[in-house]
């Protein structure tokens, strides 16, 4: 009895806190999916997934929302489909074809390659500004002994071997720091020259580039709308949408040119807002009239007794200046990042006249190593001892 009662308090004090020693696994699972997200090989996966997602999409007609909103024009609508796909129709429908662009795993595919750039963009942008702005020229022994490209040369001590070296690396476009060095030789001196140090840059302008694209495509899928409108000659038609929009029939005209052939198609229209007349002006083929965000394109005419009839295309688009932006910025990522590569070479001048040289180039620096070859020729000539000097 005794022996239990002083062993049930030890029992008691070593039984293990349930609540303190609970495993803490969603901050594993969170690190674990951002380091998932940084990998580079997932985000180029995702990238090919959404191109591939984005051309099976373009392979079917889309139906807008304004059309799904009109029995009527929903009816003719499904009456084409079913004319092209015949008994597909059906299930391509069920299996969101014609809303491929608005279908879940189409937004899904986006949300994913935008979190997964987002997050590469957040993971390397230090060590890529680092490169492109923090130059130490200072460079260790080892640095200087296990480069890619390595050389060591002897050289002449009448020759200026500093002023040489920089001349020579000028010549080729790199930019030229130098420091002192203490070794265990004595004071020596560091130089470093830089090409394309601000190529590094192109890769953070890409990964803007993806984050602009995708937000153009959420701002157009969310916000965004078309709604096609029919106006009588002289008669006026809401365009709707909450724009408190109205727009009326002024006449329609076919250009010529001198020879009789039709040069050009123009509806005269007149736009208003909350009743008064805010704009008036033609409207032609591949030439919309813009107001406030909405675009009026010309989309058909139809003879009509007292006239001609006009069918426009209203227009909203809040993603096109991101999606615009974005194409530049990819363009002018990739151009950088593909042929401007980031090279550098390292270089030391021992008190006694040695000369060390280490060169890095980035991956897409392909001819880097034959540069660096010819460079330590260039500089062999200038600052190694003549042949017929040596003893």
């Amino acid at each position: 009895m005794t022996n239990d009662q002083s062993l049930g308090p030890n029992l008691k004090s070593q039984t293990p806190n349930s609540k303190s020693q609970s495993p803490k696994c969603t901050p594993g699972v969170l690190k674990r999916v951002y380091r998932f997200l940084a990998r580079m090989d997932v985000a180029a996966g995702l990238i090919v997934a959404v191109f591939l997602l984005a051309a099976l999409g373009s392979c079917f007609p889309q139906i807008s929302p304004s059309v799904a909103r009109d029995p009527k024009r929903l009816g003719e609508w499904e009456a084409l489909v079913r004319a092209r796909y015949g008994g597909l129709a059906d299930a391509l429908a069920a299996g969101g074809a014609f809303g491929w662009f608005r279908a879940p795993i189409f937004l899904a595919g986006l949300a994913l390659l935008a979190a997964a750039t987002l997050v590469c963009t957040l993971t390397r942008w230090r060590g890529v500004w680092r490169r492109a702005f923090h130059r130490p020229v200072r460079c260790s022994d080892a640095a200087l002994e296990s480069g890619p490209h390595t050389a060591r040369l002897e050289a002449s001590p009448e020759v200026d071997l500093a002023g040489a070296m920089r001349a020579c690396l000028e010549s080729r476009g790199f930019r030229v720091g130098t420091a002192e060095a203490v070794t265990t030789n004595g004071r020596a001196l560091d130089l470093r020259g830089d090409r394309n140090r601000l190529g590094a840059l192109g890769t953070l302008v890409t990964h803007l580039g993806v984050l602009l694209l995708v937000l153009g495509a959420a701002l157009s899928g969310a916000a965004g709308w078309r709604e096609e409108i029919t106006a009588g000659p002289g008669a006026t038609t809401e365009i709707g949408h909450g724009t408190g929009l109205v727009v009326r029939n002024d006449g329609f005209a076919l250009e010529r040119y001198a020879d009789g052939s039709v040069a050009g198609y123009k509806a005269q229209v007149t736009l208003f807002a909350a009743g008064q007349a805010v704009t008036r002006s033609p409207v032609r083929v591949n030439k919309p009239l813009n107001y406030r965000g909405v675009q009026l394109l010309l989309q058909a005419y139809a003879e009509a007794p007292d006239g001609t009839s006009v069918t426009l295309l209203a227009v909203r688009d809040p993603g096109y200046g991101p999606v615009v932006a974005a194409g530049f910025l990819l363009l002018l990522g990739m151009t950088v990042t593909l042929n401007l590569p980031h090279c550098r070479v390292h270089a030391r001048i021992e008190p006694q006249g040695t000369v060390r040289l280490a060169g890095r180039a980035g991956r897409r620096a392909h001819g880097f190593g034959r540069e660096f070859a010819a460079l330590v020729k260039e500089i062999r000539r200038a600052v190694e001892i003549p042949q017929e000097e040596l003893p």
